[in-house]
């Protein structure tokens, strides 16, 4: 049968360890027809073929971010942009805020996301008091990077209530000045008290920020990604109207948050696998505690300089066990976000005692972001067959602040991508994104060489092959949802998920990873970006 299109004269990467190299490719439909030597693949050339001339360029398997926050990031391209990337300062921040609170109506939130205590002039976080000078008393909240802290004015903490007296949430922390008054500063879970007052976005809200979001992704050459924490019944109906109407711009795994969703999915029968190769319900998942970069991390030893502070635990070890033991009862694979290593450690112990009592084939259970590793837990997650998904783009855009919060034997073995892939652990690559930004040859960059966005390098000894990274973003991805029969490498009968780049990212220098562009992504066989 004659092929829809073929793209020849170039270098394909299938990854595919049977045949890792080719010239050209074949297409039929939204499945890949055929992949070998450019006279091989000639031969399916019909009268209405397309031949498209790669000239000499890589095309390689679409890739897969496996842990990110589309919503979100989509939303946040529309709030006020505090990154490293954009402001090196409180003040220039406080400018965009200013702006900001100018044009907006009395009493409508101002929003912005992005600060990085760490990479802002004036080395800390920023305070009510600054913000309240710039918002005319209107409420306001500026996210960190991490998202697993948050600043907000007075305007906003009087709506919350909260006062000298307000008691530290469960799994959360209010900052107080040296009289005892909030600063503002609110960590993991006391977050929500104030951002419960600020309204859902609708789910015409959630289908708009998809689609600018899923834009961006597709530009960069990621056709697949894992939403990270799907909540609300309006997120996973705005991804189902997309999809029912082809209007999911990438194929989605979701992981549903066991607090608000699992007692409901549970009870209708519902489990991982749940969908089709656009959208497919995945794990069950908790947050286990903060950010390694905010020091909210759960670790076993206490951060530099502060004596009293060993992170933050969202969950006792009874309640983690308890959860997951549902989880694994109806039939979910699990996740969990840990980046510190008690977090890892309780994580663990809880995931092995739900799988002893509800043994599932081929698991996959997941450690998310998977941060700041000892070998006793190295060795545990070997045992239960443990999944790492890491996000090599922390090592770039957060390391520099890694490097300050703990030791350099700690950082040996943080995020340590060698390490797993030498035991036979999946490690799968991702952003996280709007945490870090979604761009993932970052995270490429960073995987092989292990350099923070200042030069310095974290735990060098674990970097991985340009080969291996590019399996981490692709095939590996497909293993992590159970997809590695339909998606992750380029062989007939797989999806037709294809991206072609303007340089060999095998052929440069490491140092150069970040500067691949992307020049055309395929999606089932559809033409949807080119640059």
């Amino acid at each position: 049968m004659p092929a829809d299109i073929i793209f020849t004269n170039g270098i394909v990467y299938t990854v595919d360890r049977a045949m890792p190299r080719a010239e050209a490719v074949a297409i039929l439909g939204d499945r890949v027809l055929a992949v070998g030597s450019a006279d091989d693949v000639a031969g399916l050339t019909g009268p209405n073929t397309k031949v498209i001339d790669l000239g000499g360029r890589v095309l390689m398997p679409g890739l897969n971010d496996n842990h990110c926050h589309p919503p979100s990031y989509g939303e946040n391209l529309q709030l006020v942009d505090a990154t490293a990337q954009s402001v090196s300062s409180i003040a220039e921040i406080m400018g965009r805020f200013g702006v900001a609170a100018t044009s907006a109506a009395p009493n409508v939130w101002v929003r912005g996301w992005g600060y990085d205590d760490t990479r802002v002039a004036e080395m800390r976080h920023p305070t009510r008091h600054v913000l309240d000078a710039v918002v005319g008393g209107r409420p306001a909240y500026l996210t960190r990077t991490c998202g697993h802290i948050g600043v907000a004015s007075s305007a906003a903490l009087r709506l919350a209530g909260i006062t000298s007296d307000t008691p530290n949430p469960q799994g959360g922390e209010i900052d107080h000045d040296g009289s005892g008054e909030p600063t503002g500063v609110l960590r993991e879970t006391a977050q929500r008290l104030v951002l419960d007052l600020i309204a859902e976005p609708t789910k015409d809200e959630i289908k708009r920020n998809l689609v600018v979001a899923g834009q961006k992704y597709l530009s960069m050459g990621i056709t697949s990604w894992v939403d990270a924490s799907i909540r609300r019944s309006e997120e996973l109906l705005a991804y189902q109207e997309l999809r029912n109407a082809g209007e999911l711009p990438v194929r989605t795994y979701t992981m549903m948050l066991i607090d608000d969703t699992l007692d409901d999915l549970a009870a209708l029968g519902i489990k991982t696998g749940f969908g089709d190769e656009w959208l497919r319900i995945g794990p069950a998942k908790v947050f286990q505690d903060g950010s390694g970069g905010g020091r909210t991390a759960a670790m076993s030893i206490p951060y530099p300089d502060q004596p009293d502070n060993f992170g933050i635990q969202v969950y006792t070890q009874a309640e983690l066990d308890d959860r997951f033991m549902r989880a694994a009862a109806a039939g979910f694979q699990c996740c969990a976000h840990a980046i510190g290593d008690r977090a890892i450690e309780m994580i663990i112990d809880a995931m092995g005692k739900a799988l002893a009592a509800h043994p599932q084939e081929d698991a996959r259970w997941r450690i998310e972001h998977c941060g700041m590793m000892r070998e006793d837990l190295l060795d545990r997650m070997v045992a239960l067959k443990l999944v790492a998904v890491p996000q090599p783009s922390f090592i770039h855009y957060l390391g520099d602040s890694y490097i300050r919060n703990f030791s350099r034997q700690w950082l040996e073995l943080a995020y340590p991508a060698r390490d797993w892939i030498d035991r036979g652990i999946l490690t799968i690559g991702s952003s996280d994104a709007p945490v870090t930004p979604a761009d993932p040859w970052v995270g490429i960059r960073a995987a092989v060489t292990r350099l923070t966005l200042d030069g310095d390098k974290v735990g060098p000894e674990q970097g991985v092959s340009v080969a291996e990274a590019l399996e981490m973003y692709t095939l590996n991805g497909a293993r992590g949802s159970f997809e590695e029969g339909i998606k992750g490498n380029l062989t007939p009968g797989k999806l037709a998920d294809i991206i072609v780049l303007d340089r060999d990212p095998k052929a440069i220098a490491p140092e150069e990873l970040h500067e691949v562009q992307v020049d055309l992504t395929m999606s089932g066989g559809r033409v949807v970006f080119e640059r």
